[in-house]
């Protein structure tokens, strides 16, 4: 989800540390930093408005002291990559996180052919390319791609020099440990960025609701988690994962749409997409949905060639896969189930706050119905419990640029960031 820093400021008077000059109170972020064996944490606050003490070089100081301090908050999911500036409502820029990769291996070493097209190049080349995601459920499989696709954001989006800026990254629930420092080992080594900060990505979506506890139900493209976050502190031992989200709904409704006589290919994908966005919705009830006519369902979807088609049930048919995963033979949990499951693994006072704060997160989530029969499923299962409201935020990409800046006076020690001087 899309969050900038959450790395929070405290209200103190400004400190020294060692011999650098005092840190101020008006910080663009704080990280912490391990330090050797013993993981010694250092809390380093990057000057937003204070100018600092000398070791400026000349061209940095005739730049624009505005363009200098913005922090770059990076969100890597399965299906896209989003990018900004902390602080704005939305990321300004958004690509796949798909590539092409030529079928030829580059012949002998100093060929100079380009061996990975991100976004809009994936468009503009006459290249036979294969497509490559460098994640698998959530869990980068592959870096150097993933080095690929932020050159690129930072250089041909953004059009900014990664050294200039710190950068947030997001990192998604129960992802492995050595993430965080491959993360700093490409930022540092090779970006050269001068702080990076890594926010758990569940939190900074539950910030955006103006929350600091709640349980997050997020329906990413690869993967959904269910989070119950206490006062900023995410509970990684009853976080639940599904190996099912939204491309899983894409691709169940691909077999829906064929099956009503449609000819639909893996290669137009991004047309079903499309249909699920615009058309798709989920019921209340399936059983009493069915017995409507088919008339009143039905509904006409002008594909890119002209060619009209006719939807009826696979409207509300498809998105039944979140709550019967057997529909697309997962052995998983229903995300209903899964939901109950987390709650009742916590102790009847934080079960009783969770349930007034399930938050939604995740673009299937934003399909019309999704709050309320979520919520009428947890009523089913938990009777003596019902969740007051089921929310859901209108800005699904906003999320984390949105909400990285703290709120004033909170802390969160489990955020981790390092500055690139001590890194190296």
């Amino acid at each position: 989800m899309w969050a900038p820093p959450a790395a929070i400021m405290g209200d103190g008077p400004a400190k020294k540390v060692g011999n650098q000059a005092p840190l101020q109170t008006q910080a663009l972020q704080t990280a912490s930093l391990r330090d050797g064996p013993a993981k010694r944490a250092v809390w380093v606050r990057h000057m937003s408005s204070e100018p600092q003490e000398p070791t400026e070089s000349k061209a940095a100081k005739e730049r624009p002291k505005q363009e200098v301090t913005k922090a770059v908050v990076v969100d890597l999911g399965t299906g896209y990559c989003k990018c900004g500036f902390a602080g704005l409502p939305r990321p300004t820029h958004k690509i796949s996180t798909t590539v092409g990769k030529p079928y030829m291996e580059t012949a002998k070493t100093g060929d100079n052919r380009k061996e990975t097209f991100v976004g809009q190049e994936l468009n503009n080349t006459n290249v036979h390319l294969k497509l490559v995601n460098p994640l698998r459920h959530g869990i980068i499989v592959d870096w150097d791609t993933v080095q690929d696709i932020w050159e690129y954001l930072f250089r041909q989006e953004m059009k900014i020099a990664p050294e200039e800026h710190a950068v947030l990254v997001s990192d998604p629930p129960l992802s492995p440990h050595t993430n965080r420092e491959k993360y700093a080992e490409m930022l540092f080594e090779a970006f050269n960025t001068p702080a990076m900060h890594i926010a758990y990505q569940s939190r900074l979506s539950m910030y955006s609701y103006g929350r600091t506890s709640g349980l997050v139900v997020e329906v990413g493209h690869g993967v959904s988690y269910v989070v119950p976050i206490y006062e900023g502190y995410p509970l990684p031992s009853i976080t639940g994962r599904l190996d099912y989200a939204g491309s899983d709904l894409t691709a169940y409704l691909l077999g829906l749409l064929n099956s009503a006589g449609n000819e639909f290919t893996q290669d137009q994908m991004g047309i079903v997409e499309d249909i699920k966005k615009k058309c798709c919705f989920v019921a209340l009830d399936p059983t009493e949905e069915k017995k409507v006519p088919l008339s009143e369902h039905t509904i006409r979807y002008v594909l890119p060639d002209g060619k009209e088609i006719q939807l009826c049930q696979e409207r509300f048919l498809c998105s039944e896969m979140f709550f019967k995963p057997s529909l697309i033979k997962s052995m998983q949990l229903g995300l209903h189930t899964q939901t109950v499951s987390c709650l009742n693994k916590c102790d009847i006072a934080l079960k009783r706050d969770l349930m007034g704060n399930i938050l939604l997160c995740g673009g299937s989530t934003m399909l019309s119905g999704f709050p309320n029969r979520l919520q009428k499923e947890l009523s089913s299962l938990c009777p003596n419990d019902t969740p007051q409201e089921v929310l859901l935020n209108g800005d699904q990409d906003g999320h984390c640029t949105g909400s990285a800046y703290p709120r004033r006076g909170e802390r969160t020690p489990t955020h981790r960031g390092w500055s690139r001087r001590l890194f190296l």
